[in-house]
């Protein structure tokens, strides 16, 4: 089948899990022998590219309009832009593709335009939803517009894929959405391979008297990594510190944050991890803390739990479905900084406790969210808008 997709994230511009999902559904598409394009933004700077990359053809294109920054005071301007030169992408191509697939709002336009130029059925995967991270509070101009722009998406596309049943109430609710219309299927990752888990490691490759706390997601107020930082303002054990992997609009407020509490000693900002170093720097953690007051599914969580670090997260949407209860790690309902603190001392009292729950999670992962169970149900979805 030829499939086209639309996708705002694909390495190397990543910002986050919807980065990853598309970028290994593409090539567990390819593998299978699907015709596979993804039309996606150029490296911020770049000119126009396109190249074959694992099987699948990728067509990076730069902003249609030149001055376009990626900002939050911009970004609407920016998304429009993108959306232009998306369409000039694929008013370009040679074949039409079968069926389209775009992911999340930001290619709401790509998306309906598309598929009515080219009269191919259309499927939206929603990552996340405007609704959802403001609890249906939408006070700004900019969440209204997003809102509005999903709804319209929403719409237009014949079919609609969530990752998780807490996603799918969010979107039936949220935006009178009919069940019929959606399909719920799990973010998914790569089965680390018997010679990669031979590779694995018990302890960090640093200071053995160090204890590493890590967090690894987009520095946004709903991911909560400001939680992580007022637990270490109340633990005393000097050997622990924190490493925050990523980037997004409150690095500056984080930062400033880790100084009014005096810990800048103690807490790292390590931005943007490039893949060549993900795993080794994940591997290094003797606990990860996913703090966040929404999140729809939490990829992130099955990556570092397929490396058993032991994981804290928060019990909210697909995070609750990964780690259900205490026999797979340390979640926690509460979202604080007392309620991570204290979970972060539990574990470093009680390494031998921490390493039975992280082996029973990732032996869940492996059964359960593989790129191949993925890439069969989003096929289906694929037969069914195309009869």
């Amino acid at each position: 089948m030829r499939i086209l997709h639309f996708s705002w994230e694909y390495p190397p511009v990543m910002y986050g899990g919807l980065g990853t999902h598309v970028l290994a559904l593409t090539q567990e598409q390819a593998r299978r022998g699907h015709q596979v394009t993804v039309i996606t933004q150029a490296v911020p700077g770049d000119p126009d590219s396109s190249c074959l990359v694992d099987g699948v053809w990728v067509i990076r294109v730069a902003n249609y309009y030149e001055d376009a920054l990626f900002t939050q005071a911009n970004f609407d301007y920016w998304v429009h832009g993108f959306a232009l030169a998306s369409q000039q992408a694929c008013d370009h191509m040679e074949i039409a593709p079968e069926v389209i697939h775009a992911h999340d709002w930001v290619t709401a336009v790509q998306l309906e335009g598309a598929s009515t130029f080219l009269s191919v059925p259309s499927v939206l995967t929603i990552h996340a939803t405007e609704f959802g991270r403001h609890n249906g509070w939408l006070a700004s101009k900019l969440s209204r517009h997003v809102y509005a722009r999903e709804r319209k998406a929403i719409a237009a596309a014949d079919a609609l894929i969530v990752c998780s049943e807490f996603m799918s109430h969010e979107i039936r609710n949220g935006y009178g959405v009919a069940p019929k219309k959606l399909e719920v299927i799990p973010n998914g990752i790569q089965s680390l391979g018997p010679v990669a888990k031979n590779t694995l490691t018990d302890r960090h490759d640093g200071d053995p008297d160090e204890f590493v706390i890590g967090f690894l997601g987009r520095l946004e107020w709903e991911k909560g990594v400001h939680h992580v930082i007022d637990a270490m303002a109340l633990i005393q054990n000097r050997s622990i510190r924190l490493e925050i992997a990523g980037i997004g609009s409150q690095v500056e407020e984080l930062r400033n944050k880790v100084a009014r509490k005096d810990l800048n000693h103690r807490v790292s900002f390590l931005g943007h991890i490039q893949e060549v170093d993900r795993i080794r720097t994940l591997q290094s953690w003797d606990v990860a803390v996913i703090p966040s007051s929404y999140e729809p599914f939490g990829i992130v969580a099955l990556e570092l739990g397929q490396l058993r670090v032991s994981l804290i997260t928060s019990h909210v949407g697909g995070l609750a479905d990964i780690v259900p209860s205490s026999d797979f790690g340390y979640p926690i309902k509460a979202i604080d900084g007392a309620s991570i603190a204290l979970q972060i001392n539990s574990i470093f009292d009680n390494p031998v406790e921490a390493r039975e729950r992280a082996d029973r999670l990732a032996g869940r992962i492996e059964s359960r969210y593989t790129w191949n169970q993925v890439t069969t149900a989003t096929d289906r979805v694929y037969e069914v808008v195309t009869k």
